[in-house]
């Protein structure tokens, strides 16, 4: 988890939402560790302890991925490999899988709002 959080009213949090740091009470004791996922009864419980505010996780932007130099760094890799060549079959096999990885779209794990 990043460093992105936004300063939320207790009020205005929902189940399912990540706190981005661990929350203390007044006294400096912890009630919940960063990363935690907040539900309906923490939220009562949080209220009781006189929790105004929450720093609740922002989803960042997945970087950038440039196929081009993905490629260009397997190419690199498998450079003594030739593609059409039938009796090397276990290095293509593994070729395929690695592309098939690196160059598959990433589905980025949802943060509630």
């Amino acid at each position: 988890m990043g460093a992105t959080y936004k300063l939320t009213a207790l009020g205005a949090a929902q189940p399912g939402m990540v706190l981005a740091e661990d929350l203390l009470d007044r006294q400096g004791q912890m009630l919940l560790p960063k990363g935690a996922v907040l539900a309906a009864g923490m939220l009562a419980s949080l209220a009781r302890h006189g929790i105004a505010m929450l720093p609740i996780a922002v989803a960042e932007p997945a970087e950038a991925r440039d196929d081009a130099a993905i490629q260009a760094r397997l190419d690199h890799i498998f450079r003594k490999h030739d593609r059409e060549d039938n009796n090397d079959w276990a290095t293509t096999l593994l070729r395929r899988h690695i592309e098939g990885y690196r160059l598959t779209p990433e589905v980025a794990p949802e943060v509630a709002p």
